[in-house]
């Protein structure tokens, strides 16, 4: 099937005029062919491939083949053919286009269909001279759109990977300060060990000094004691030296003296 054909098949679908088959849409369209409820949802599915609500002309076209096995569309386009209008002729000749226009493709179309009545030809064709310059400027405007969406997910995409790569840098940086920190308390704890070993070490020192210092006093004191008793013992000694000798003087004086008498 030609594209032309394609776009009134799909302008027929497009019961809303919104540029694009929509759910509600699709759901009208399978009621005129007689398509059972519980596969509606279905084939809808199989349009919209993206899954974003709706299918747009590309999508109708690419799925047209496959689907028309299941869908009997030869009835809608007949009725399509029957209804078409010169707003529709129009259309045709823009190649699908003209739903780049959106909400406003409506009341273009309401105001050609009047200007048509009038069989005024020459408002007809500055009014489709428009309706291109508004065409070629919407197309414009959508490539703009479209390449600052892609300019902004670009940039998301870049945003999103320095955030990841900031992430990391500060992960990093976190694990680095929590091994310094974790290697200063290490050091910290060594260090309070060392003193509390030294500490201990200073103490038994001390005890064992005291302990050895008693000892040498006690030694000393025993030592003096023993040096005294040898000294007491001598002057008694002594002593008794003395006494006797007086002892012996006096008997020798007293025998001296009972014979003078």
């Amino acid at each position: 099937m030609d594209r032309s054909e394609l776009q009134r098949l799909f302008s027929a679908c497009d019961v809303n005029k919104s540029g694009k088959i929509e759910y509600e849409d699709f759901k009208a369209v399978c009621r005129e062919l007689n398509v059972p409820t519980t596969e509606v949802k279905s084939l809808f599915k199989e349009f919209d491939v993206d899954e974003v609500g709706y299918v747009d002309f590309g999508d109708f076209s690419a799925r047209f083949n496959e689907l028309s096995e299941t869908l009997d569309f030869t009835e809608l386009g007949e009725v399509a053919q029957n209804q078409r209008s010169a707003w529709d002729e129009f259309e045709d000749t823009m190649d699908g286009e003209i739903t780049v226009l959106g909400s406003i493709r409506d009341q273009l179309a309401e105001v050609y269909q009047q200007i048509h009545s009038t069989s005024d030809f020459a408002l007809l064709c500055q009014f489709e001279a428009l309706i291109k310059v508004l065409v070629n400027k919407s197309k414009d405007q959508l490539i703009d759109n479209q390449r600052l969406e892609t300019s902004f997910r670009r940039l998301e995409k870049m945003t999103a990977r320095q955030l990841a790569e900031l992430e990391d840098e500060f992960t990093e940086i976190e694990d680095r300060e929590r091994q310094k920190m974790e290697a200063t308390l290490d050091e910290m704890q060594k260090s309070h060990n060392s003193e509390v070993a030294e500490l201990r070490a200073t103490l038994e020192r001390l005890r064992r000094y005291q302990e050895e210092s008693q000892h040498e006093s006690s030694r000393m004191d025993m030592h003096k004691l023993k040096s005294q008793l040898r000294q007491k013992t001598q002057e008694n000694e002594q002593l008794k030296s003395s006494l006797l000798s007086a002892q012996v003087n006096l008997s020798v004086l007293r025998g001296a003296g009972s014979a003078e008498e």
